[in-house]
């Protein structure tokens, strides 16, 4: 199980076992307060409401339109009353798919901090309720095994870090961070051994700073 995965399941309140990746990541241990508000807000009847009968049509027909598959939806469909103004689902717990969401609130370049190295990542974020939300996507790392990974980090200007969560190599990848990026304007990535020690290695990779 990875990070997105255990999260996925603390979202949908399903039951996650206290051994495994959940006791070797600081990361999920971290999240896993700001995940249990987020999955009781949207378990409150006051954010739900039954959308117009013909909206499940245009939703379906927008989305397979393009194989021609008219067919109408039938039945009640309870969406978010968020979702419903912005035609937009962006909750997993609620429907199957990924849907991105909107323009970010803001982006920032990491750079390689090896001379020679030939790795950058850019990072979007959505400020939440809940924290933070990212999306990483990384060029030019190896990937790396499962004795280690890398870490994605976030440092306040008093040195505080928080971890944002962990990948393997290059791609795109989904983080969360349970704190402001305005409070912690430092993102930066290392390598960590697997070795279950939760504080940052000190081999650092990739750097906004750098």
């Amino acid at each position: 199980m990875n990070c997105e995965e255990l999260q996925a399941r603390l979202l949908a309140g399903e039951p996650v076992a206290a051994e495994g990746h959940l006791a070797s990541c600081a990361a999920c241990r971290s999240a896993v307060p700001d995940l249990e508000a987020l999955r009781q807000r949207l378990a409150d009847p006051a954010l739900w409401e039954e959308p117009s009968p013909e909206l499940g049509d245009r939703v379906v027909a927008t989305v397979v339109g393009a194989a021609g598959d008219r067919r109408p939806v039938r039945g009640r469909r309870w969406i978010p009353a968020w979702v419903a103004a912005v035609g937009t689902v962006a909750a997993a717990v609620v429907f199957v798919g990924v849907v991105r969401p909107g323009a970010p609130d803001w982006e920032v370049e990491l750079r390689a901090t090896a001379s020679g190295s030939v790795a950058v990542a850019q990072v979007a974020g959505w400020n939440t309720d809940a924290g933070t939300r990212m999306e990483l996507e990384v060029e030019g790392l190896r990937r790396v095994g499962p004795d280690a990974y890398y870490e994605l980090w976030l440092t306040s200007p008093d040195g505080r870090h928080v971890s944002a969560g962990t990948f393997r190599g290059p791609g795109e990848v989904t983080l969360w961070a349970g704190v402001r990026r305005a409070d912690y304007p430092r993102i930066w990535v290392t390598l960590e051994p697997a070795d279950g020690d939760p504080a940052p290695s000190g081999e650092t990779v990739l750097d906004s700073e750098a």
